[in-house]
Parts: C-alpha cells; structure tokens; sequence
C-alpha cells in the first residue's frame, strides 16, 4: 500500500518581541526531539500583559511529521 502518514503534535512558543519569535521558538524546540517534521500550523496567537504593557507574545501551534 502506497501513501504518507503524518502526525500532528501541539505546542505554544513564547517569545519577549514577536509572534515570528513566538513561532521560531516552537518550530525549533520540536525540531530539537522530532525527526522528520514536513509542515506547520499557527492555531492561535495571544499575549500576555503586565500593567497594560505586552510582556510576552504566545503561538499555538500544530507541527506535522512523518510516521516512519
């Protein structure tokens, strides 16, 4: 039987100046323990606040990789 599977996985990056940090820093977390990762998908954004001011900015996001 021919075909790819893939799996998905969740994580939530955070990062001090952007959402693109944010982002980064899931991606490349993951990549640090997942072998194989082909695609990913930004689920939701957010950030957190102290005093009114934004201190950390916050990624969902889902990772796909290969099923071997």
């Amino acid at each position: 039987m021919a075909g790819k599977v893939f799996k998905k996985i969740q994580v939530v990056g955070c990062a001090e100046k952007s959402f693109q940090d944010a982002i980064e820093a899931a991606v490349g977390k993951a990549a640090n323990t997942l072998k194989g990762m082909s695609w990913f998908e930004v689920r939701e954004l957010r950030g957190a606040l102290k005093n009114g001011q934004v201190v950390e900015w916050q990624a969902t996001v889902e990772i796909a990789f290969k099923v071997e």
